[in-house]
């Protein structure tokens, strides 16, 4: 039973499109799962620049189907060359289902 757990954990994923048009990047994480869920999403950006720091925090729940990239969110920042941004998102249904997933990756 674990094994089958491990699976469908290994098959789910948090993915990111981006796109950019002038000045402003937008960033949709999208989740994709094998079984559907009444999931916690947590969202955590932060930013770092000439301008100071801020972070935001999202938290919600989603009721996820089963195969089906669902976006979670969508946000547009205006990000300058000397930016540092970070967006961390989290999918957990409290039990077995735990990703997380970090935009840009790590290097």
């Amino acid at each position: 039973m674990h094994t089958l757990l491990l699976l469908a954990a290994l098959s789910s994923q948090i993915t990111f499109r981006t796109s950019q048009q002038g000045d402003m990047t937008t960033i949709i994480p999208q989740v994709t799962l094998t079984e559907p869920c009444l999931c916690q999403v947590l969202i955590l950006s932060s930013r770092k620049g000439q301008g100071g720091e801020s972070t935001s925090t999202q938290r919600n729940t989603f009721s996820i189907p089963a195969n089906q990239p669902i976006d979670l969110t969508r946000l547009r920042l205006n990000i300058g060359p000397q930016d540092s941004v970070t967006i961390r998102v989290t999918v957990s249904d409290g039990k077995a289902l735990h990703l997380s997933q970090q935009w840009p990756p790590s290097e």
